[in-house]
C-alpha cells in the first residue's frame, strides 16, 4: 500500500515541479518574479488548494490521535521519511504529508518537546514535505492588546565612500523600487497620496511578540489602504522570540493575521533584540520555514551589526531574503530620500532590501516614516477594485419612546441589515450620525428620546475613494400615560374593611389605548433611614399605619401599549397629614388671591 501511495505522490510531485520550474524560467527571462501570497489557519492538514485568482486557501482539518511511543517525534519523522525513500521508485518523490503533519502536531502539543527538537522537526519537514507546516489556531495562542513601545531607531552611520559602490553597478534600473515600512506609529495614512508620491511597496507591521502576541492597531487599515491604491505589500512581524518554540507561535499568529490578504512582497521576521547566537538563528529559521510553507517569501530583518554578531548571518542570507537596516545621517530624520545613483551601504553578504533612513517627506504621512529601497519586484501585480458601497436594508424605521418607561418600546439596532464593503472587497466598520430636517446633528441618546423625524447617515472611509455614505429615515414617537389613581387618605391607622386596592385604578396611553394592570405592591419606607420593604396585600390589610415613622405607597405596574412596563404610584396618608396639607393649601390660596387683588387694584388705578 505504501508503494502505491509513494508512486502516486511521486507522479503528482513530478508534474507539479514541471509546471513550477517552467513558470519560474519564464519569469526569470522576463526579468521579474511572481509569488503567491496565500495562506490558511490549519490544525491538521489534509490538503491545501491554492487559488491565486482570489487568494484563497482551503484547508481541511483532520482529527488525529496522539500516538504513544518510546522514541521521539523527530525519530518518528526520520523513520517515515527513511521508509518512504526506501520504497520510492525514483529519486524524485513527495513525502506522506499527513503523517508529517501529525508528528508536528504531536510535537507542538507535547509540553516536553524542546525548542531544539521542534526546530529540527520543522527543518526536516520543510526539506521533505510540500505541505504547509501546521500552525496553531488563534484560540490556542495567548493574544494581548497592542501596548508595544515604539522601537528605538538604529544607530546612524556615515557612508563609507571607499567601500561602497555606485548604485548603477550593482542593480538594473528596472529592478529598483522605492518603499516604506509602517506601523501604528504613523497614525492614519492617506495611501492615495503615498502612491502618488512614488512609493511602490510597503512593508506593514502586522503584529509582534515583544510584549506578548499582539496585532498592530493599524494593520488592517494600513494593508487595505495600500492594496486599494495599487501599492504592493509585504509584512513584518516584530519578534520577541529567542528560541524556535516561541518563533513557531509567532509564525502561527502571523499566518492567522495575513491569510486574507494579497501579499506579494516578503513576510519578514523582524529581529531587534539580543539573545543566544544559535537560538536566535534557529528562531529566525523556524519562523521563515513556517511562513515559506504557506507560499510566502520569507525575509529576515535586522541592522547590520546584528547580522554580523547576533546570529548566523551567513547561513540565513544563503537561505532567505535579507532586509538590512543601516541608517545614514543624510537620511536620518531629514527630508532627504535616497535617489538612484546615490551610494549604497556595504555588507558582508548580499542584501535584497535596505532600510536607509527616516524622513518626513512622504506625502500622506504626517510625520516621519522609515524609508527603504528594494532590488527586486514582482510582475503582473493587480488588485481588482470595485465601487465601495454601504448597503442599508431597513430604509424606514419607526420606534416609540415611552416617557414613563424611559426607553424605546422595542430594541433598535441601527446596524442591523447595514453592511459596508470597501473598494477591494473587505467589510468595513460603519458609523452613523443623526440629523433632523433642518440639518441639526443629534447625539444618539437625544435623538432616540426626542419626538421627531431624523435622517440616519451611515458612513465609512474607503481607503481609495474617501468617505462613503448612505441613509435611512427614523421616526421617534413619544408615548405618555394618563393615570387615574389618587392618593389614599385613611381616617385612622388601618385600611377600611373591604378596601379595594384596584377600584378606580386605570391607565391608558396618549393614543387612547388601555394599559393592562399587571400587579401592585405596597411599600413601607422608614422616614429616617430611607430603607423600605414590600408588604403583601394580606400584610397591608393587617398593618397598623404609623405615619410619624413611616411613609407608605402603592406601586401599580401596567403594560402600556406601544411603551411597555410602567410603574405608577399613589401615596397612603393619614387624616392628620391630609388636614395639614389642606390647611397649607388654603393659606397658599389666600395669599394668591390677595396678590391677585393687589395687582388688579394697581392695574385699575393706572387705567
Amino acid at each position: 500500500m505504501k508503494k502505491l501511495f509513494a508512486g502516486l505522490v511521486r507522479k503528482s510531485a513530478n508534474m507539479w515541479n514541471l509546471v513550477i520550474m517552467s513558470h519560474v524560467k519564464m519569469c526569470i527571462l522576463a526579468g521579474a518574479v511572481t509569488v503567491t501570497g496565500t495562506a490558511a489557519v490549519v490544525t491538521g492538514v489534509e490538503y491545501v488548494n491554492h487559488r491565486n485568482d482570489n487568494n484563497l486557501v482551503q484547508a481541511h482539518e483532520t482529527e488525529q490521535e496522539t500516538e504513544t511511543s518510546t522514541y521521539s517525534n523527530l525519530d518518528k519523522l526520520n523513520k517515515i521519511i527513511s521508509e518512504t525513500k526506501t520504497e520510492a521508485e525514483s529519486e524524485t518523490e513527495a513525502k506522506p504529508d499527513e503523517e508529517v503533519a501529525q508528528i508536528i502536531q504531536e510535537a507542538v502539543a507535547d509540553e516536553n518537546t524542546s525548542s531544539q527538537e521542534l526546530y529540527e522537526i520543522i527543518e526536516v519537514a520543510v526539506e521533505n514535505s510540500s505541505a504547509p507546516i501546521p500552525v496553531k489556531d488563534v484560540e490556542d495562542l495567548e493574544i494581548v492588546e497592542d501596548n508595544s513601545q515604539e522601537p528605538s531607531r538604529e544607530e546612524v552611520e556615515e557612508p563609507e565612500s571607499e567601500t561602497t559602490t555606485s548604485s548603477n553597478e550593482i542593480y538594473e534600473v528596472s529592478q529598483l523600487v522605492y518603499g516604506i515600512d509602517v506601523s501604528k506609529w504613523q497614525g492614519d495614512i492617506d495611501w492615495s497620496q503615498v502612491a502618488a508620491d512614488g512609493i511602490s511597496f510597503a512593508m506593514i507591521k502586522c503584529g509582534g511578540g515583544d510584549d506578548g502576541l499582539y496585532e498592530d492597531r493599524k494593520f488592517k487599515q494600513n494593508i487595505q489602504g495600500a492594496l486599494a491604491n495599487g501599492i504592493q505589500v509585504g509584512v513584518y512581524f516584530y519578534s520577541g522570540a529567542k528560541d524556535a518554540k516561541t518563533a513557531y507561535d509567532e509564525a502561527s499568529f502571523c499566518i492567522n493575521l495575513i491569510k486574507d490578504y494579497k501579499i506579494t512582497y516578503p513576510v519578514a521576521f523582524d529581529w531587534e533584540l539580543d539573545g543566544d547566537y544559535d537560538s536566535v538563528t534557529q528562531a529566525c529559521e523556524t519562523f521563515c520555514n513556517v511562513v515559506s510553507s504557506y507560499g510566502y517569501n520569507p525575509m529576515v530583518y535586522s541592522n547590520r551589526d546584528r547580522w554580523y554578531y547576533n546570529f548566523d548571518g551567513e547561513k540565513l542570507s544563503s537561505k532567505y531574503k535579507v532586509w538590512m537596516a543601516c541608517c545614514w545621517e543624510e537620511y536620518h530624520y531629514t527630508s532627504t530620500r535616497w535617489a538612484y545613483g546615490d551610494d549604497l551601504a556595504s555588507f558582508k553578504w548580499h542584501y535584497d532590501m535596505w532600510q536607509y533612513g527616516v524622513t518626513n517627506s512622504v506625502a500622506g504621512i504626517d510625520g516621519y516614516v522609515d524609508m527603504n529601497i528594494a532590488f527586486f519586484g514582482y510582475a503582473n501585480y493587480h488588485i481588482d477594485t470595485q465601487e465601495a458601497v454601504i448597503t442599508v436594508k431597513n430604509k424606514s424605521l419607526k420606534r416609540y419612546y415611552g416617557t414613563g418607561a424611559g426607553k424605546l418600546s422595542e430594541e433598535l439596532n441601527l446596524l442591523d441589515g447595514v453592511k459596508g464593503t470597501n473598494s477591494i472587497g473587505y467589510d468595513m466598520d460603519v458609523e452613523y450620525t443623526f440629523f433632523d430636517a433642518a440639518g441639526k446633528e443629534y447625539s444618539e441618546k437625544d435623538a432616540l428620546s426626542t419626538e421627531g423625524k431624523y435622517t440616519v447617515r451611515y458612513s465609512f472611509k474607503d481607503p481609495k475613494s474617501g468617505w462613503i455614505y448612505n441613509t435611512a429615515q427614523l421616526q421617534i414617537i413619544v408615548v405618555t400615560e394618563e393615570f387615574s389613581g389618587k392618593d389614599i387618605v385613611l381616617a385612622g391607622n388601618k385600611l377600611p374593611k373591604g378596601f379595594s386596592f384596584t377600584d378606580g385604578i386605570t391607565c391608558k396611553n396618549n393614543f387612547g389605548e388601555t394599559a393592562a394592570l399587571e400587579g401592585f405592591v405596597v411599600r413601607k419606607t422608614d422616614n429616617s433611614t430611607g430603607e423600605s420593604v414590600e408588604l403583601t396585600e394580606e400584610e397591608a390589610r393587617k398593618e397598623t399605619f404609623d405615619f410619624d415613622i413611616y411613609s407608605y405607597s402603592i406601586e401599580y405596574t401596567f403594560n402600556v401599549p406601544k411603551e411597555g412596563t410602567v410603574v405608577k404610584k399613589v401615596a397612603v396618608k393619614g387624616n392628620k397629614q391630609e388636614e395639614t396639607r389642606t390647611e397649607s393649601e388654603t393659606q397658599t390660596e389666600k395669599e394668591t388671591k390677595t396678590q391677585a387683588g393687589t395687582v388688579s387694584e394697581t392695574t385699575t388705578g393706572i387705567d
